[in-house]
C-alpha cells in the first residue's frame, strides 16, 4: 500500500507454533518440472475442489521467525513435505535465518501453465476441482484480456 500501512504491517507476531501451523496450512503446491512446458506448479497434497491454492500473491509476504528445531517438531509428523521445501529454499534456517513462505519466495503463480480445461481459478486462487497431490496445476490464459496478442500460439475459445 503506497504511503500508508497495510494489514499485514500491524500483524501482531505469532508464535512458533502459530508460524508452523500457518506454513502447515497455506504450504501446498511447489514448483516442478512439467510434462507440458518447461516447469509448472503442483500439488504436494490433496487440494479440494473449492479449497484456496496460496499460489496467486494477494497479501504482502511474511518474515518467519522459527527456528529449525520447532520447524522440524511441528511440521515432520503431518506435512514433511512443507519442512523439505523451506530447508531446499532456505538451507540457512538449519542455522537460524528468517524465511519467506515458499508460496512467495518462488511467485508460483508465474509458473502456471496453461490447460484448456484448467484446475485452478487464478483471481480467486482457487481448485476448480479435487487436484491429487503429484498433480499440476492450470489455469486458462484465455480468460487473460487480449490473450491472442500475449499468447498468439493459442487457439481461441469455442
Amino acid at each position: 500500500m503506497k504511503g500508508g500501512i497495510s494489514l499485514n504491517d500491524l500483524r501482531i507476531p505469532m508464535t512458533n507454533e502459530e508460524q508452523c501451523a500457518e506454513l502447515a496450512q497455506t504450504v501446498k503446491c511447489k514448483i516442478a518440472p512439467s510434462a507440458v512446458h518447461g516447469v509448472g506448479v503442483f500439488a504436494m497434497r490433496d487440494i479440494k475442489k473449492g479449497e484456496k491454492c496460496y499460489c496467486a500473491l494477494t497479501v504482502k509476504p511474511n518474515w518467519y521467525t522459527v527456528k529449525y528445531d520447532k520447524l522440524k517438531k511441528y511440521l515432520t509428523p503431518a506435512r514433511p513435505e512443507v519442512l523439505q521445501l523451506i530447508m531446499d529454499r532456505w538451507p540457512q534456517v538449519y542455522n537460524g535465518s528468517q524465511f519467506i513462505s515458499p508460496n512467495y519466495d518462488a511467485r508460483l503463480c508465474s509458473f502456471m501453465n496453461h490447460a484448456d480445461k484448467p484446475n485452478y481459478e487464478p483471481v480467486s486462487d482457487l481448485a476448480l476441482e479435487d487436484i491429487k497431490a503429484g498433480e499440476e496445476l492450470f489455469e486458462d490464459y484465455r480468460v487473460i484480456n487480449r490473450y491472442e496478442e500475449i499468447y498468439p500460439w493459442l487457439h481461441p475459445v469455442s
